[in-house]
Parts: structure tokens; sequence; C-alpha cells
């Protein structure tokens, strides 16, 4: 049986991909996380401008408004909110730094998911 966790845990999830976007959403939906999705960096931006999230997951390449443009506003906004990035590139990766921002290359299992968010959360 797979561990829950409390749904104050809101997560962002910006993604262009439909199917990869529902996929996180429902693992981590499972396990208890509440998940919003945004289909671009801007679209997530204006989500946690009006519903702060714990942690943000992100693809690099998505149109509008990129991975690497969200992830520098974030920072620049929120400085202690755990990013976790979603790749299927191995250019021009962020650098990942334990605790606030670790990197999961595509295609990758749900477990990695879990994992990746449990630990940027703290939580086991």
């Amino acid at each position: 049986m797979s561990q829950t966790f409390p749904q104050t845990f809101h997560v962002i999830v910006a993604e262009d991909d439909p199917v990869v976007a529902v996929t996180i959403a429902e693992t981590l939906e499972e396990r208890g996380f509440r998940v919003t999705i945004g289909r671009n960096g801007f679209d997530a931006f204006k989500i946690d401008q009006n519903d702060p999230a714990d942690i943000l997951i992100t693809d690099l390449r998505m149109p509008h408004f990129d991975g690497t443009s969200l992830i520098a506003r974030m920072q620049e906004q929120r400085p202690e909110l755990p990013i976790l990035v979603t790749t299927g590139y191995s250019d021009n990766l962020p650098k990942e730094e334990p605790g606030q921002l670790s990197v999961v290359q595509k295609p990758f299992s749900e477990d990695s998911i879990v994992r990746a968010v449990q630990s940027l959360l703290g939580v086991a």
C-alpha cells in the first residue's frame, strides 16, 4: 500500500504535454497531494501568485514561457520554493541543489517522481 500525505502540500506542475501533466498529477493526487497544472511557465507563475505552491514541478522546454525562465522568476520571488525539473533533454540543465532543486530525466517512473517530491519536501 502506498503512503499518503496530507493534502496541505500543493504541487504546481508546469508541463505542456497533457499526458505527462495528467500522469504526474494523478500519481501525486493518489498519494494525497493537491495538484494544479499549468500548460506553460506563465500559467504556472500565475497559479502560484493566486495559490502558492509547496513545490514546483516544471518541464524545461515549453512554449510561451519556458522552464528556465519560470525557474529564474520563481527563485527570484520565492527562493525557498523547492523545484523539480523534468526534461527529456540533457543540455542546459539547471544545477541541482540538495533540498532545493532536483532533475528527473524523461521518461521517468511514477516512483521516481514521488521519491523526488518527497525528498525535496523533506517527507518520507
